[in-house]
């Protein structure tokens, strides 16, 4: 019965905008509260994490997927540009936010993906959708070879063409943020190579030991935007932060050759107010 009324919202296009609806939360805090517990510490870590970040502050979610970082986001008070080449994960977003609504939320989504240049390039398609998908071929040929990380091989069988655009392209189009999240698969370095200014906060995803050497280039590349950066770091970000200070990038650039985590979100501030 559960699925059947799934399929059907999902059909008339109402099961994503029930999603991020006051309905889902109580359907959850009868069933189960623990993702609505996770959530609320979510939203807790970036109010403790983005000092100085005030209601109507512009975040670009870069890698926007299905929202759920976005609805974060929002929940802060923030502007969000949701920056998503996937076709499938753009209707998602318009669902939940922007449609069936007497107020639209503050969201406006890119449909193109962030790169170095402003171009045509090929994104590889585990499924529609998919969390995995990416422009990074060294990710690719990583997961079809690799059953530990997720439990089996994937395929990525499709490829599509896609736009791509500038981080600094972005900038002049809506504003440069005060928070930048990036979550691109393995292509993190190209979008930051695309960036030329800084932003109080910024953090990119690394997928540890294989992509050990694009995690140092992207600190790197910050060091090169803004050479007062701090940085710290984060497995879970319900969790907080792993260090107890921030530190400079020669020191952090130590400490994550040491991290044995299979995946981390490393976090950069230019706010010198950041213990």
């Amino acid at each position: 019965m559960k699925k059947q009324i799934q399929q059907t919202l999902r059909r008339v296009g109402l099961y994503h905008r029930l999603r991020a609806s006051r309905i889902y939360d109580l359907y959850w805090s009868i069933s189960d509260g623990a993702p609505l517990e996770d959530r609320r510490k979510e939203v807790s870590f970036y109010r403790e994490l983005l000092q100085g970040f005030r209601a109507g502050e512009l975040i670009f979610d870069v890698g926007a997927n299905q929202g759920s970082k976005t609805a974060i986001f929002l929940a802060l008070g923030a502007r969000v540009i949701a920056v998503e080449p996937d076709a499938e994960n753009q209707t998602i977003l318009r669902e939940m936010f922007l449609k069936y609504r007497l107020q639209t939320k503050p969201v406006k989504i890119v449909g193109k993906a962030l790169s170095d240049q402003c171009a045509v390039e090929t994104m590889w398609i585990d499924e529609p959708g998919s969390a995995k998908n990416t422009l990074s071929q060294k990710w690719v040929d990583t997961l079809r070879t690799d059953q530990a990380r997720f439990g089996h091989n994937l395929q990525f069988a499709e490829k599509r063409e896609i736009e791509t655009t500038t981080m600094e392209q972005l900038f002049v189009e809506h504003g440069v943020p005060f928070f930048v999240k990036i979550d691109v698969e393995g292509y993190e370095p190209n979008v930051l190579r695309g960036m030329q200014r800084p932003v109080p906060y910024l953090s990119f995803e690394v997928n540890l030991p294989e992509f050990q050497a694009e995690g140092v280039h992207c600190i790197e590349r910050l060091g090169q935007i803004a050479g007062h950066g701090k940085f710290n770091y984060a497995v879970d970000c319900r969790l907080g932060l792993v260090l107890s200070q921030w530190v400079d990038q020669t020191e952090f650039l130590r400490i994550f050759d040491r991290c044995t985590e299979p995946s981390i979100e490393v976090f950069w501030s230019t706010v010198p107010a950041v213990p």
